[in-house]
């Protein structure tokens, strides 16, 4: 017998599988074990809630049944009976599955659940009751009783656990919940129904802000959590509604196809949002959804600018900019613009006494003109193609209107053109600067507002020197202001790359990307800070509306909070993935090398400039020494000539005595030509910055 135990072949045949099996029995039991333990301890708060409902129930289904009066010998069964409805309980429920899921997906489901081991728990007791002699007296009607008071006493805590599993959460959200993206939602429908229950249980970029049915008279009812603002058949009281609010949404989100909508309805709202720059977007039915949830490769996505920032965007309160706007004349040059463009309809939207655009562009006039007309038909406004350049048709026009507000968005900002054509550059961002800022002056208009850029931080580029000395500008002016009676004060906004803007990274991005590729990157290391044109141009409203408000200290420089800066060749990688498609297989990326005048990194302040806090919500403030002005008008009438005339080298070399930092990387020794200026042939002499020569002596001189 020993030897037949001990043989290999009689093993393969079977004889010792059952300590085989045996093994395998303790093992699953040891992992039941393990995980019955593991789902006590996640919801033990629930386990002792399920105990004491049962011994509470026992106890209460004995006291109804009969009454300890009517039946004082009974008493002596409800301590028994509520000892072993709680023995039974820890047995029962988590062998019933009550524990498994996570109370923060109870849902009605768990109904049967709790059904099935209510069953359980009271036949079981009903059983064990029959093996104590105290206990067997009991009738069977008292644990029918107990059942039905069991049931709603469990689904009951389930609801309480799930309510404070959600409450812990959105505290936990509290902190980040105004930063997410406030959405408009239009429909209630199936789509709309499962989108509002997922902003619930994810850590959704998203915040609804209404809902707008498409039935009549729901309105002030709610949808889940959301509430219903309005109907789609009767948008005019939504549009109403936040023409005056604080806070507009962000984007508005069509839960069903355009077609289930009423027509007028959904056109007047779309007109809306157009006009106030919110993005529409609609859900994709669950019928529209592909196997797996990918998107066919021949149906590019159309990629937001949105999208590509790694935060979200900034939210500004609006009852501040309707107090600065509303009734107030308002000039805008580069109209035409991205940012002038969208400064307008900002504008526009606050109902100001009239909105004058001057752009240089016929174009681009036309274009602004024309979505102004169609959107904000009541808004009286004057369009004029004009170039900032002209010193007296700048003057013509501000007399003629006599702006209270003037913002100056008009700009060559493309670093590799203005390097190229350092003359052009100089008569745009600096001449014309000067031209709008001494205009808006002699009018008396209560604020001029300089849309600047990073890239006049420590630059070493043309383009940023002369956006650095349209900031010096800005700075001196309101520094005159200061030591003057005169009213007007002057403020420089200074952010980063625009997404979506003309001539930026993101439609030559989708431009490359249609074609299938390749995306063109200089660098691998080049990064940059972006924000979207529509939150640029709110902090660019808020910072002049709360300078003016808060009576900013004269001189600073505003500076929008941008986050981190985002690496160039990540943008480019995010861009290709929103469109469905594979970096470095589907769509190339290619490193040309950097343009004439790009650097790395851009930085926001410069390392002489003092930066603080200045109590607007997303925005900074730089403090830099500044220029004296008459040092500055010296010089700006000497590029003037020098750009006028087309001789780079004299603009380049003024550019660089005036701007600090400017020219280290290659113009370092620039060689002027004998006779260009009534010098030898060398280097320039460099005034300090400590030193204030009066202007017709810094004209002599050269510097």
């Amino acid at each position: 017998m020993t030897d037949y135990i001990s043989t290999g072949d009689d093993d393969r045949d079977g004889i010792h599988s059952t300590p085989s099996f045996r093994q395998s029995v303790l093992s699953d039991f040891e992992y039941w074990f393990k995980q019955t333990i593991v789902e006590i301890k996640a919801n033990c708060r629930l386990v002792v809630g399920d105990i004491l409902s049962s011994a509470l129930s026992g106890a209460l289904a004995l006291l109804l049944a009969f009454g300890v009066v009517a039946q004082p010998h009974l008493l002596n069964a409800l301590w028994p009976v509520v000892l072993m409805s709680c023995v039974t309980g820890i047995l029962v429920y988590p062998l019933a599955g009550f524990y498994r899921r996570h109370t923060r997906s109870t849902s009605l489901r768990d109904v049967t659940v709790i059904v099935r081991g209510a069953v359980s728990m009271v036949a079981v007791l009903a059983i064990l009751s029959t093996l104590h002699a105290t206990t067997a007296a009991v009738p069977a009607a008292v644990f029918v009783i107990q059942f039905f008071l069991l049931v709603p006493a469990l689904g009951a805590l389930r609801v309480v656990a799930r309510g404070r599993e959600m409450s812990r959460r959105a505290q936990r959200l509290g902190d980040v919940a105004t930063d997410r993206v406030p959405v408009l939602i239009v429909g209630t429908g199936t789509s709309s129904d499962l989108f509002v229950r997922s902003l619930r249980n994810t850590q959704t970029k998203y915040r609804p802000i209404g809902i707008i049915d498409d039935a009549r008279n729901t309105n002030g009812l709610y949808f889940h959590d959301v509430k219903i603002i309005g109907s789609l058949r009767d948008p005019e009281p939504i549009i109403a509604h936040f023409k005056t609010s604080d806070e507009l949404p962000q984007r508005l989100l069509l839960t069903e196809p355009v077609t289930h909508f009423d027509a007028d309805g959904i056109r007047k709202l779309t007109d809306w949002a157009e006009a106030y720059g919110i993005k529409v977007s609609r859900l994709a039915g669950l019928d529209e959804m592909k196997s797996g949830g990918a998107t066919e490769t021949t149906e590019l996505k159309t990629v937001d600018p949105e999208d590509i920032l790694s935060r979200p965007q900034k939210i500004v309160e609006r009852s501040l900019l309707r107090k600065l706007f509303e009734g107030r004349r308002v000039l805008v040059t580069g109209a035409g613009g991205s940012i002038g463009s969208e400064l307008a309809r900002q504008i526009a939207s606050f109902e100001p006494a009239e909105l004058v655009l001057v752009d240089n562009c016929e174009f681009n006039a036309y274009s602004i003109d024309m979505d102004l007309s169609r959107h904000f038909p009541d808004v009286l406004r004057r369009v004029y193609v004009a170039s900032i350049r002209d010193e007296m048709r700048v003057r013509s026009i501000f007399g003629k209107h006599r702006p209270e507000i003037v913002f100056n968005a008009a700009a060559l900002k493309h670093v590799p053109m203005v390097e190229l054509n350092p003359c052009e550059g100089v008569l745009t961002n600096v001449v014309g600067t000067r031209n709008v800022a001494d205009a808006a002056r002699d009018v008396g208009a209560i604020a001029m507002v300089q849309v600047s850029t990073d890239k006049a931080v420590n630059t070493t580029n043309v383009m940023g020197a002369t956006k650095r000395v349209a900031e010096f500008y800005a700075q001196a002016q309101d520094r005159i202001t200061n030591e003057t009676d005169e009213m007007t004060r002057f403020f420089s906004v200074r952010f980063g790359n625009v997404l979506g803007s003309s001539g930026s990274l993101i439609p030559l991005f989708q431009q490359q990307i249609s074609k299938g590729g390749p995306l063109t990157i200089t660098d691998p290391q080049m990064e940059r800070y972006f924000m979207t044109i529509r939150e640029a141009v709110q902090l660019t409203l808020v910072a002049a509306a709360s300078g003016l408000e808060l009576e900013t200290s004269h001189g600073e420089i505003f500076v929008l909070d941008m986050g981190r800066p985002i690496k160039i060749v990540d943008l480019a990688k995010r861009m290709i993935e929103l469109a469905g498609l594979k970096p470095s297989k589907d769509i190339a990326i290619e490193f040309i090398g950097k343009r004439p005048g790009e650097k790395l990194f851009e930085e926001l302040f410069d390392a002489t400039e003092e930066r603080k806090e200045c109590g607007i919500p997303g925005v900074s403030s730089a403090q830099p020494e500044g220029v004296p002005i008459a040092r500055l008008r010296a010089a700006i009438l000497k590029l003037e000539h020098a750009a006028r005339r087309g001789d780079e080298l004299t603009v380049k070399r003024l550019l660089k005595n005036l701007v600090p930092g400017y020219g280290i990387n290659g113009l370092r020794s620039v060689e002027i030509p004998e006779g260009d200026t009534g010098m030898s042939k060398g280097q320039v002499p460099v005034v300090p910055a400590n030193q204030n020569p009066d202007a017709d002596e810094l004209l002599r001189t050269g510097v």
